[in-house]
């Protein structure tokens, strides 16, 4: 059930905690991909558990698993351990495995406390995977912002020491809370509304938050505060101020935690939320997509003029993930199965081209572009795996990334909230996307050779070669995960469009 799949991270944890051992973390990881195959295959076989929504249903697999009783408080109001999934959350979860898998092969880490950094790296993979299966809005807030403190501390304790790294640590805290606050106060207002409203008890079920949903003008606000928080989670313009610090403090191994993962738990909560406030979602996306292709775009230009690939690397990272938000804004089937697979291929993109220059920044001892040249010679490996996720990074057909961009694109262009003009933004955010990372390919790795420094060795070269071969598989069997996406996220686009404009 999803329960071992969640605990499985917490109980190693605890075995690091006694055993402080990179291998004992590994056979955790590789545990959790072991669970993770086998859901699947329950998954495959499940009939799913379906919900009607007005006209619309929604549909789920795998019976969730919870705690219910009859008497007590959870009689009163009716909150639970409310776990289950659907083909996004499911594969984006098993994205988050992957990189987690990864990671704990991944022979750059410098551990000085490593009984507790290896117990923190779990608890931020446990608590990633309670957020993205937990249907219950306490629930949810509770895995959302638990996150939060391993990260902190893996920051302080990881990066090089100093105010920079104290600085990060405390942005990335911060803004974070900043954002989710506001959201709790949305949750509570909202179930005390729905309680009075509709004579039900205190819910912050998902189920019953799709029955009864709040009026228009309570929506508008509840909603605001769950926008800002996933905005801030996933990072976006102008609340992208901790990515920039923490790509240019700490580690990249430890970035990639934040950019594969973290990032996209403000986007699978809101693709699953936004159903909840139809009226509001309808209102409020006009905006929400004209803000999202300014931060596509001006990160995109402002990738273009970095001196360094920290900063270029982070803006990079604003700029593809803002085109979540367009998809998201779009209301469509289209955009929204399009922005599920972009958060999902942009975990696997994240994590190669993070690891890739976190190698040849180790090897140069800097991250300064123009102190690089020429790698090509002396790195072959290194060299096709970063050509291959730069083309993918900028929606190659063929890889990983392509399907997304043209899903959000399609769903852009068609949409009901969207002006046109947000489609031609988006568009040429995508041409911007190529504008900065080809040059970059072009300094780095070719050209006048400024140094001369060692290839990948054979633990870097594997896990990486592994994900580079899934960003081509993927790329060319996309349909059969993109299905599953699409029966998830549809009914969810269409009953925001049915219950605003009645139309399917």
């Amino acid at each position: 059930m999803i329960l071992w799949w969640i605990a499985a991270a917490f109980l190693g944890a605890g075995l690091v905690l006694v055993v402080p051992s990179r291998w004992i973390w590994r056979a955790v990881s590789l545990s959790s991909v072991g669970i993770g195959g086998w859901l699947a295959y329950e998954y495959v076989l499940r009939a799913p558990l379906e919900v009607t929504y007005g006209l619309t249903t929604l549909h789920f697999k795998l019976p969730w698993w919870g705690i219910s009783t009859e008497a007590g408080w959870m009689s009163r109001y009716q909150v639970s351990l409310f776990f289950a999934t659907d083909g996004a959350a499911f594969l984006l979860a098993a994205a988050a495995t992957l990189v987690h898998l990864v990671l704990s092969f991944w022979p750059g880490w410098n551990f000085s406390q490593p009984r507790l950094q290896m117990a923190a790296l779990l608890l931020v993979y446990g608590f990633s995977l309670w957020t993205i299966f937990a249907y219950d809005l306490i629930a949810f807030y509770v895995g959302f912002e638990a996150v939060l403190f391993p990260m902190y501390y893996l920051i302080l304790t990881l990066s090089p020491s100093g105010e920079g790294a104290r600085r990060a640590a405390m942005e990335f805290l911060l803004y974070t809370l900043v954002g989710s606050v506001p959201m709790l106060a949305g949750i509570l207002y909202g179930a005390a509304e729905i309680s009075r409203a509709y004579g039900v008890p205190f819910t912050t079920n998902y189920y019953d938050w799709i029955k009864y949903p709040l009026s228009a003008p309570a929506q508008l606000g509840v909603y605001l505060s769950f926008i800002l928080a996933f905005w801030v989670k996933l990072g976006l313009f102008p609340l992208h101020g901790w990515v920039i610090t923490l790509y240019r403090q700490a580690p990249l191994a430890l970035v990639v935690l934040s950019s594969a993962i973290l990032t996209k738990l403000g986007g699978i909560a809101w693709l699953r939320w936004a159903a909840a406030f139809p009226q509001a979602h309808f209102t409020l996306s006009p905006y929400v997509g004209g803000l999202a292709v300014i931060s596509l775009i001006g990160a995109g230009l402002g990738a273009y003029f970095q001196k360094g690939l920290r900063g270029w690397l982070a803006l990079g990272t604003i700029s593809h993930l803002s085109m979540v938000g367009v998809g998201i804004a779009a209301t469509s089937p289209a955009g929204g199965s399009g922005a599920a697979w972009m958060m999902i291929s942009h975990a696997i993109i994240a994590c190669l081209h993070l690891l890739l220059a976190g190698a040849i920044i180790e090897r140069v001892v800097t991250d300064e572009i123009a102190r690089m040249g020429g790698l090509a010679r002396s790195m072959p490996q290194l060299t096709a795996l970063w050509v291959l996720t730069a083309l993918a990074s900028v929606g190659l057909p063929g890889l990983m990334q392509f399907p997304a961009e043209l899903l959000i694109l399609t769903g852009s262009y068609v949409s009901y909230t969207l002006r046109r003009g947000v489609f031609i933004a988006a568009l040429l955010g995508v041409l911007i996307s190529a504008l900065y990372t080809l040059p970059i390919l072009r300094k780095v790795l070719f050209g006048e050779e400024k140094v001369s420094i060692s290839d990948l060795r054979a633990e870097e070269s594997v896990p990486l070669w592994i994900l580079g071969i899934l960003v081509v598989v993927l790329g060319f069997f996309t349909a059969p995960f993109l299905s599953e996406i699409q029966r998830t996220v549809s009914p969810l686009m269409q009953a925001i469009l049915f219950q605003s404009l009645g139309v399917r």
